[in-house]
């Protein structure tokens, strides 16, 4: 495999406006993948991801791993856009080592406050350019999320704690989930209290009603938090499980 770092998606963003590209031995029509860290949306970076896109490489997937602006500095929806711009950049082959690679439909996966922006990119942008989305705890209606963790927590998200139910509704990716929504794998721990198992249930939800693939990886993962990292690193492995149901997901969305 190689990691091509440092590419500027977005200069005038400097740092946050940049990515890895981690390629996998064979990048002849190789899947990519947009992989969002997260964070809270004020908090870590790309980095947190390292080890993830270098096992998604090892199978042989192309990931580009994105920064985007935090809350702190610009609120939502900097974040946002800046992950649409991205997937945009990774699908229009923006730098020469993409060229080889499939960049037809992409998959896009992202954890915690990246599932969520994982779920608004891959929502919004054209369906024919989404083989999928793997959103791993993400919170998917901010309308119900709000009455978990009210603006005490998140208010940062829209630099005030008096967020209106519009733009509550606005920045939920259950509102975007249409008749042409990409299919969706959504992992969850039963024992997450940051972002309740019920995100994931909405989402599916909202899918059912439209008539589109909606799969829950749900699992007893160790804490109240996400359960999903193998270990305690700055830039953790994935647990295993999670891993293979995420490379089921991948190749059945783009056989």
């Amino acid at each position: 495999t190689k990691t091509i770092r440092n590419i500027a998606y977005a200069p005038e963003h400097g740092f946050r406006g940049e990515a890895d590209l981690y390629l996998p031995a064979d990048t002849a029509d190789a899947t990519c993948l947009l992989v969002i860290h997260g964070g809270g949306w004020r908090a870590m970076d790309r980095f947190r991801f390292n080890t993830v896109c270098e096992m998604l490489a090892q199978d042989g997937y192309a990931a580009l791993n994105a920064n985007y602006r935090l809350t702190g500095d610009d609120p939502w929806p900097a974040c946002g856009d800046d992950c649409v711009r991205a997937a945009q950049f990774l699908l229009a082959g923006g730098h020469p080592a993409m060229a080889p690679l499939d960049r037809r439909r992409i998959v896009v996966l992202g954890a915690s406050a990246g599932g969520h922006l994982a779920l608004m990119t891959g929502l919004q942008l054209p369906p024919e350019r989404v083989a999928g989305i793997v959103d791993i705890a993400g919170p998917a209606d901010l309308t119900t999320f709000w009455d978990v963790h009210g603006p005490e927590r998140f208010g940062h998200l829209f630099g005030t704690p008096h967020a209106t139910p519009a733009m509550l509704e606005a920045a939920s990716p259950v509102t975007y989930v249409t008749e042409t929504a990409p299919p969706l794998l959504c992992v969850h721990s039963g024992n997450d209290r940051l972002v309740p198992l019920s995100q994931s249930e909405l989402i599916a939800e909202a899918y059912a009603e439209h008539g589109r693939s909606c799969e829950i990886h749900e699992y007893p993962g160790e804490g109240q938090a996400h359960g999903i990292w193998a270990n305690e690193t700055p830039s953790p492995p994935l647990l295993p499980h999670i891993r293979d149901r995420i490379n089921t997901f991948i190749r059945s969305v783009t056989a």
